[in-house]
Formats: structure tokens, sequence, C-alpha cells
């Protein structure tokens, strides 16, 4: 934990134990009823929209006798209005920082995704919420693109695990494969992309696929497939999945080629470049040109961009770092000087804290 702010949180989710000053924003009594119910996803979305309008009992008081310099808020669907209410009554400097568009993913529960009216209704915040902040902070170029690259904004990468240098060299693991490896999301798109490479690569003699899932939507049949092809893995807490990533020759990351999900792809900055980039090996990227992570890759040549939907063309990428080591090696050094510099964490944060202070000078 670094001291140099002292901070407030006002959350209906509070989970920090580090932070001293919280405030927990009560449901109201018929929504803790509605909440455990089938109107669960009816009262979310009341939510979505009234945090725009009204406050809760005491967060006003609250705020107040904190009396903080600046308000900040990480936009969602559920906080973001109090933020810029506050930052109103108070006469507060207010910084959003936007980590994703939340109105448009696609990962949320069904009893909690907005209706199509209320997301259009969020987007119109959000805009509004990005043409009001004082200071406006994006998760990657993308995401300042979407928002006009207005003039008080700056691109603020995520912060990652603090991971020290290590030394990688290209081989291939004890089992005699060029192993990648994918940890994240398996649903979805993602879950049908990383099941239709999974099929590919069963059939390889020299590649292999581990993917270690936060989640999933395969079917048991297919889980058990992949499971006793050594592809399918546990889940592991990050600690754990560090010794799997010391071991893997390379890695994946993978977004999707649906059109619904474009602006999504196109603003969010996969966390996986914090994980992998660390390691100094070559990192697969299969994603659309227009996204974050192809951009990214592209534009800083760290990794092997596959802008196909075809998982025989990303078989094709692994066979060319294969064959190509000394280009391997080399996004697989950049991919390192990437972790070094601009995804530094000590980097990150002094963008954030010289941000904070130019509105507190």
């Amino acid at each position: 934990m670094r001291d140099d702010f002292h901070i407030a949180i006002a959350s209906y989710d509070l989970k920090n134990e580090h932070i001293k000053d919280q405030f927990s924003i009560k449901r109201r009594k018929l929504g803790e009823i509605l909440y455990k119910t089938r109107f669960a996803r009816y009262y979310y979305n009341f939510i979505f929209i009234s945090n725009w309008y009204l406050m809760p009992k005491g967060l006003v008081n609250y705020v107040k006798a904190f009396d903080p310099d600046v308000i900040m808020t990480v936009p969602d669907n559920l906080h973001s209005g109090f933020a810029l209410q506050l930052a109103e009554l108070l006469n507060k400097p207010l910084v959003a920082d936007y980590q994703d568009l939340f109105p448009l993913s696609l990962f949320f529960p069904q009893y909690c995704k907005p209706y199509n009216w209320v997301r259009k209704f969020l987007m119109k915040k959000y805009h509004k919420l990005n043409a009001s902040a004082d200071k406006v902070l994006y998760t990657s170029e993308g995401m300042f693109d979407f928002f006009g690259r207005s003039r008080n904004g700056k691109v603020l990468y995520p912060i990652g695990h603090a991971i020290p240098k290590i030394e990688s060299a290209l081989e291939t693991n004890d089992n005699g494969k060029f192993t990648i490896l994918y940890a994240g999301n398996c649903y979805g798109s993602y879950g049908e992309m990383l099941l239709r490479l999974a099929k590919e690569i069963m059939q390889s003699e020299n590649l292999h696929l581990k993917i270690f899932p936060a989640g999933n939507d395969w079917s048991k049949d297919d889980i058990s497939l992949m499971a006793n092809a050594g592809i399918y893995q546990s889940f592991l807490p990050f600690e754990e999945l560090k010794k799997e990533l010391q071991k893997a020759d390379a890695f994946l990351t993978v977004m999707s080629f649906k059109e619904v999900e474009k602006p999504f792809v196109q603003t969010s900055f996969t966390t996986k470049w914090l994980d992998y980039a660390p390691y100094g090996k070559p990192i697969f990227v299969w994603a659309p040109k227009y996204s974050s992570a192809s951009i990214f890759a592209e534009k800083h040549r760290c990794g092997f961009v596959c802008d196909i939907n075809d998982a025989k063309l990303v078989m094709g990428s692994f066979q060319k770092a294969l064959k190509d080591r000394s280009l391997a090696r080399l996004f697989g050094e950049n991919a390192q000087k990437v972790s070094d510099t601009i995804l530094n964490a000590e980097n990150i944060h002094s963008i954030l804290k010289d941000t904070i202070k130019e509105l507190t000078a």
C-alpha cells in the first residue's frame, strides 16, 4: 500500500480492509427484498438510473466531514452519478478514471445487466461525466479516442502485480512441445474462440496449449475432453499462476471479433499484458485489428498478431515463432521492456499522482 493519498471510499460493496475511512451505501428495504428474487434485474436497472438523481442517506454529510480535495470515480453502472452530484454540490474537482465501458459489457450475469434503453441512458451519462470532469483518465488509447481525446485527459494503464525482472529463454517444455499459456475468461465469444483453438492444437505434434480459466461456459463433455488432453487446467490464484507463467514458452490473449462487442474490444485494455509482459516471452494476440490488444502489440512490436477469426491461422502464428526464434526473442524482449517502462507500476502510479496534484496544487 502506498501512502500518497488519504482516501475515503463510498460503495455498495466495501471489500478493502486496508482503507480506514469507508461509507457503506445501503440498499433500500425494498431493494434488499428484490435483490434476492427473480425481480433482481428490475432492481439493478432502477439503481443504474437513480444514482444520477438520488443521493444515499448520510453520504453528503459524510463527504462534508471528510472534506476531500478531490472526488474521484471509476465510471460504472452503480456509483458514478453519486460522484458527479457530490462534486457539483460541494464544489470539488472531479476525476473520472474510465477503465471499462461497463454499460456495454457482455460479461455481467443476466440478473444485473442493463436493459438496452438503460444502456443508452448510461452511455449518455458517461459522456456527460467525461465532459464535466476536471481531469479524465483512460485505460487505453482506444478509450481516449472513444471519448474524443479531451484536453483534460490522458491514458492511465491499469496497475498490475509487482513482478521482479525475470530472465527467460525461448525453449520447449519438458514434454517436448512448445507450450502456450492462456489465463482468464472463457465465457461467450472468448470461450468459443479458445475451444476452437484447443481442438486444433490437440492434433499438433509440437504445440501444446494450457488454459487456466477464470470461469467458463463450456459443456461438461468439452471440459472433460480438454482436461484429459492436458489443455484445460484448474483455476489458480495469481501467486500459484506465476509458477506456470515461468514454465510456459509463450502466452496468448484473445479479444472478440463479434460486431456487437466492437466498442468494448476497442476500448478495454486487456490486463493480460500486465501479467505476461514481465516474463520476456512472446505474446500471441488473437484479436481484430481495431482492438486495443492488437494496436498495443503492433505499436510496441511486443506480440504476434493474428487479426483474422480463424484458429488455423493462429496455429500458423505459433509455428512462425518456432521457425523464427530471433523474431520471437525480439518480441519477448520488447514485451519485457514495455513491462519495465510503460506498464511499470511506479510509472503508472506517478501519472495518477501528478494528475491529482495538478488539481490540488
